[in-house]
């Protein structure tokens, strides 16, 4: 059917081998020759073949046993039974075995080609199924790939459109301030306190930088280096962090952990990030002589942690959005609490990028439970 058709002949008599040569290559095939099955199939291995002409009764291996083996080599290659020992049973145990054809000895030339032919034609029409089934799949993944690059730049240009809008309104409120103050709109008296806004103001933004900044490190994950930590260690370091604050507001503070909490490796700045953002929040949102809760257990091969308080709440249509860029809910603003509305998207990509998810329940002024579920 082509010259470039390879096709190997396996029989314990060399005279059929010969004759299906002398038969095969004047029309242009290239035709090898293995006198039992061992051979066969280390030749098949070494140089592959479009289709096979096997004896059924050879020493060692039999022909129906070779036609598994020739398949796990290479699934496409067409396997035609030779044999002079022709029955039904033999016919239907060759096909289900996977053969494509059965010819009987002795054949014809014609017979021979015609079968060889056949089997070379469904070769190449399974193969190019198969080719232009791949392509397809291709171009789905291209398709897809496409629109997920969409949605990225539209997401980029959105964050860029906020980011931008971010940190210019804290400048630009100081700005305003000391323009007061320079051209003497206010009082000596007043100006203290306009200053003191300034510093606020300029406190927003050094922590909307840093939270930038963690964001981006954290799509180049090799910009922190992972170990092998313990959460309730990091979790100690970040609690004392906050002891004055939690101290100063009356805060009622419950510590819940479980002995034996394994380690997990993950980098030290990041887990810090996940305690320090949740309670933060729980410590922010909490009115004076309120209660927080922070829990950390392990089981099933799973390590949960909470931060729970008895703060105002959220929404619940503002929950669904908690995990995004710059968002704050309606009642944390009117609260005048300041944020970066960054600490909760850091804190999820941290947990997401360990593998893990983390939940959030609340109720609109009954308090707020964060949590979040690494498998170990």
């Amino acid at each position: 059917m082509s010259e470039k058709s390879r096709i190997l002949v396996v029989d314990d008599e060399i005279g059929i081998c010969e004759g299906v040569q002398r038969a095969l290559e004047p029309e242009g095939f290239q035709v090898a020759i293995a006198l039992d099955g061992k051979s066969g199939l280390a030749l098949i291995k070494e140089n592959g073949f479009d289709l096979i002409l096997l004896d059924v009764k050879m020493p060692e291996i039999s022909g129906l046993d070779l036609i598994g083996m020739i398949h796990q080599i290479d699934p496409e290659i067409i396997c035609i039974i030779i044999t002079g020992y022709a029955t039904v049973e033999m016919a239907v145990s060759a096909i289900k075995q996977g053969a494509y054809d059965f010819l009987t000895k002795p054949f014809s030339v014609d017979i021979l080609l015609l079968a060889v032919n056949q089997g070379l034609e469904r070769r190449m029409l399974s193969l190019e199924a198969k080719r232009t089934a791949r392509v397809e799949a291709d171009m789905q993944k291209l398709a897809e790939e496409k629109i997920r690059l969409e949605e990225l730049d539209r997401a980029k240009k959105q964050f860029i459109r906020l980011v931008t809008h971010e940190l210019q309104s804290p400048v630009a409120a100081v700005e305003n301030y000391l323009k007061l103050i320079l051209e003497g709109y206010v009082p000596a008296e007043d100006q203290k306190g306009i200053l003191e806004k300034c510093i606020a103001r300029t406190k927003e933004e050094r922590k909307l930088i840093a939270d930038l900044l963690e964001l981006g490190h954290l799509e180049m994950i090799k910009s922190f280096q992972a170990s092998r930590i313990n959460l309730e260690e990091v979790l100690e370091q970040v609690i004392e962090e906050f002891r004055e604050e939690i101290n100063q507001k009356g805060l009622v503070l419950l510590v819940e952990v479980d002995k034996n909490i394994p380690e997990i490796t993950a980098s030290p700045e990041q887990i810090k990030s996940v305690w320090s953002n949740l309670l933060s929040n729980a410590v922010k949102f909490t009115p004076a002589r309120g209660e927080i809760t922070i829990g950390l257990e392990y089981k099933d091969g799973t390590l949960e942690g909470r931060v729970q308080d008895t703060g105002i709440g959220i929404p619940a249509e503002d929950q669904e959005r908690l995990f995004t860029e710059f968002f704050r809910a309606e009642n944390a603003k009117q609260a005048g609490v300041p944020g970066t509305g960054l600490g909760l998207v850091i804190v999820k990509r941290v947990i997401e990028g360990l593998g893990g998810k983390i939940t959030v329940k609340s109720k609109l002024g009954s308090g707020t439970t964060f949590q979040f579920k690494i498998l170990v």
